[in-house]
């Protein structure tokens, strides 16, 4: 492990293994609903660069229209040598060794997709959590046996949003049952959900869905009109199942089982964290493609609505995270070119910086958001395969 640079910066190894991070925080950042904070947190790209380049992430999350005291905007930022937990000094950075961690029990909905899968490596495999995988696809056996999840929840495909809410609510009733084979105690709940299901289709094209109808000789008799309508509609209902509904089921289940607040054996802070995937390009009109961006604006609006509500009840958290692409194999597909030069795959948020930053905020209660919001993921990308993501508080 290189030594730890001068006296501002002191590096440490997290729990990722070989992973090196250094963390700069301003002084007094613990979160508030009324606090300004500026954390930049910076980690080695094991996955794509040499040791030689680092990999950071950004996190902004001064609420919109609150602006910071002159003293903060003018000071320059104090570095944090030890702990950022607070153990009880109001908000003051301190030296001491942070707490041990308990275990935690992470339901992942939407896990076979490429976020997901990234979501239970990193929170079973490199964390060590307690994972509860849920989605259409049946998982893979090198998800189960090499990256730790623990439970997998089939989900009915094209199924209501009352089957997935009962078929999840069945699955981690099971898993979380002290009479199950889990060693899961009785009281124990789930410390985070995660909703990383999702999916794009863009609105069907009128001029090229007739023209296409048109060339087809065994359709002559078919209304161009109605095929059209049906076609648009079918596209629209099937970005509201893959990207709403198994959010509001999510938010159900969060409703029954996450943990309210309290401390856990550990001594830790311990209210539930219910995390979503939104869409940043859902926040402004999305011609081209309504029915995605109908959807992703809805699953927001359930969010900003759902957070609060659930604060007052059980002190739980409820954030959504915004990315503008993320940066899977088939969104590259889908662009084309060479992602050796292009530009656009600069603009890519990779599914690891995400995991990284909601993984931070499972761990440490104080570096969330407040509930309710809706966090921007701005990807930092460099052509030499370093860089990484910011992450801005939008709403």
């Amino acid at each position: 492990m290189a030594s730890p640079i001068n006296l501002s910066i002191k590096a440490f190894l997290p729990s990722v293994s070989s992973v090196t991070s250094v963390a700069m925080r301003s002084a007094g950042s613990i979160l508030s609903s009324s606090s300004s904070s500026t954390t930049i947190t910076a980690f080695s790209n094991h996955n794509r660069c040499s040791n030689n380049h680092q990999s950071y992430q950004i996190r902004n999350f001064a609420r919109p229209g609150r602006r910071p005291s002159p003293n903060k905007r003018r000071g320059r930022p104090t570095t944090n040598l030890g702990s950022s937990t607070n153990n009880g000094t109001n908000g003051i950075l301190t030296n001491n060794p942070p707490p041990k961690q308990s275990k935690k029990n992470v339901l992942v909905i939407g896990s076979q997709g490429e976020l997901g899968k990234t979501l239970v490596s990193h929170f079973g495999n490199q964390m060590n959590w307690n994972v509860i995988g849920a989605d259409v696809l049946d998982p893979s056996e090198d998800i189960v046996e090499k990256k730790g999840m623990k439970e997998y929840i089939p989900l009915p495909l094209d199924g209501s949003v009352a089957d997935l809410s009962v078929a999840l609510y069945r699955g981690v009733s099971n898993y979380l049952s002290p009479n199950s084979s889990n060693n899961i105690k009785k009281s124990a709940s789930l410390d985070a959900i995660v909703c990383a299901s999702g999916g794009w289709m863009g609105d069907v094209d009128k001029f090229d869905f007739q023209h296409a109808m048109e060339d087809n000789e065994l359709l002559e008799d078919i209304d161009l009109e109605e095929e059209y309508i049906r076609e648009s509609s079918e596209v629209c209902e099937h970005m509201m199942n893959v990207n709403y509904y198994p959010i509001v089921a999510g938010g159900m289940i969060g409703q029954r089982f996450l943990n309210g607040s309290g401390l856990d054996n550990g001594g830790n802070l311990n209210n539930g964290l219910f995390v979503i995937i939104g869409a940043s390009a859902a926040l402004s009109p999305t011609p081209g493609m309504m029915g995605y961006g109908a959807a992703k604006a809805a699953s927001h609006h359930y969010l900003q609505s759902y957070g609060p509500s659930a604060s007052e009840e059980n002190g739980s958290t409820s954030v959504g995270v915004l990315p503008l692409m993320l940066d899977t194999p088939a969104n590259r597909a889908m662009l084309g070119g060479d992602g050796n030069d292009d530009d656009r795959y600069s603009k890519m948020v990779k599914p690891i910086h995400i995991a990284n930053e909601i993984g931070e905020w499972i761990k440490n209660p104080h570096l969330r958001p407040h509930s309710g919001s809706l966090v921007k993921v701005m990807a930092k990308n460099r052509m030499d395969g370093s860089g990484g993501a910011a992450f801005h508080l939008v709403r």
